[in-house]
């Protein structure tokens, strides 16, 4: 049913400023924990990737069982975030710490450290991306709040860009500092935004996982976000993880790596507004496709660019790249609902949290996956010891290059093809009359 207070502009934008305590956490492992991991513990590329995939693979599988059970129980996902901050906090703290016990219990202290904390990250981020379906049900807010997550995530990212030391030493204090602040924001929009339980059935009314899979299975929308956005997941990790490599190794200045991070981060940030409008003035999808377009440009211009692109033509193009990553992003959650949406009216089911959890495990396939291949590669192209020789120092470019222009073309023709070409500013049935999983 519709909700008869009306929208809920000033709720919806509140809702996002838990996207800048979540960044704090997630950009400083995507950005800088591959990184800190070879060259500051010295683990190998391979065996640095293998814990970024195992980790992702620990996530994204939490998300889903979380998810299910919130199906299945009806849980309130503010309960959940409130009680679990803090654990996720301390396990944050931990990455940054050198294991003790030399380098025979290196690797399994790092993958332990690891996976406790993305199976602590996902018990807290998958129900607080599962609450957005119960903040409003307008679509206009649902807009607003996708936008407000993307900046509130994006100021995140400049922060991260600003406080992380250069070279990949000395992050433990920092790593301690972010977590305490991101629990007492966590802990702030517990506080101060309210979840709506839809008026919907529970599991006596028959429901089933399978019913739900099932369910999932004939939503084409949804099936064909989730392989867009498996893409464009894979190409902002294999960019956010080569960035330090690429300008301490190839442009042979680790500083203006930490640069090239806070401008992308800021630049995104701006972006958001833009992408906002773009998919209130026309759609999401039409957001996404022109994303697409300005990141292959980009992307094209760093190995056509006459003679070797320096620090400046660089930190440019990769600007440029970040702007179009942000709009995938937001696109892709200003999209979610809908599908949602999408499969109530085309199976007569909704199934809210188990959905959200797929997509969300679809991603951190894409993440894991992308780290892996990247240190497969650069295990490949001879980097060892943080000190790449010729070869190495190509492969760092072009897999930078490369990999994410391959992946945002797939996804761009993916998502033409999706159904989800409806505006934004239609009123959407969020928490119909329609059973809920």
């Amino acid at each position: 049913m519709r909700d008869p207070s009306g929208p809920h502009p000033a709720r919806a934008i509140g809702f996002g400023a838990g996207d800048y305590a979540f960044n704090l956490f997630w950009q400083t492992i995507t950005l800088y924990l591959l990184f800190f991991y070879t060259d500051a513990l010295g683990l190998t590329p391979e065996a640095a990737g293998l814990v970024m995939m195992v980790g992702a693979i620990a996530d994204g599988l939490t998300d889903l069982a979380i998810g299910i059970t919130a199906d299945r129980w009806r849980l309130r996902y503010r309960r959940i975030i409130a009680w679990w901050a803090a654990p996720l906090a301390l396990s944050f703290a931990l990455l940054f710490q050198r294991p003790a016990g030399g380098a025979l219990w290196l690797l399994p202290s790092v993958m332990a450290t690891h996976v406790a904390f993305r199976i602590l990250y996902a018990l807290v981020n998958l129900p607080y991306a599962a609450w957005s379906t119960r903040v409003s049900v307008h679509a206009r807010d649902r807009t607003l709040m996708s936008g407000s997550r993307m900046t509130f995530g994006a100021l995140g990212a400049v922060t991260i860009a600003w406080a992380m030391p250069a070279g990949g030493s000395d992050y433990t204090a920092v790593a301690m500092l972010l977590a305490g602040v991101a629990t007492m924001i966590l802990w702030l929009v517990v506080w101060r935004i309210p979840e709506t339980i839809p008026p919907t059935p529970s599991i006596s009314a028959g429901h089933s996982l399978l019913r739900d899979l099932a369910a999932i299975a004939h939503n084409r929308a949804f099936l064909m976000l989730c392989a867009a956005t498996f893409c464009a997941t894979m190409a902002a990790a294999i960019i956010g993880h080569s960035v330090l490599y690429y300008f301490a190794h190839v442009l042979l200045d680790a500083v203006a790596g930490k640069r090239a991070l806070a401008v992308m981060a800021v630049i995104g940030t701006l972006a958001v507004p833009l992408w906002t409008l773009i998919a209130l003035r026309w759609s999401a999808q039409a957001s996404w496709l022109a994303a697409a377009c300005l990141a292959l440009v980009a992307l094209a211009a760093l190995p056509l660019w006459p003679g070797a692109p320096d620090v400046p033509v660089s930190i440019t193009m990769l600007a440029l790249v970040q702007v179009a990553l942000s709009g995938f992003h937001l696109a892709a959650w200003a999209m979610l609902p809908m599908a949602v949406d999408h499969g109530v009216a085309h199976t007569g089911v909704r199934v809210e949290a188990t959905a959200f959890s797929l997509f969300m495990l679809v991603q951190k396939i894409g993440l894991g996956l992308a780290a892996l291949l990247l240190g497969l590669a650069y295990a490949m192209g001879g980097y060892a010891g943080g000190v790449p020789d010729a070869a190495g120092r190509d492969v760092i470019a072009w897999v930078m290059i490369a990999g994410p222009a391959v992946m945002i073309a797939a996804g761009g023709a993916i998502m033409m093809l999706a159904p989800l070409r409806g505006p934004v500013d239609q009123a959407s049935v969020n928490m119909s009359d329609t059973p809920s999983a």
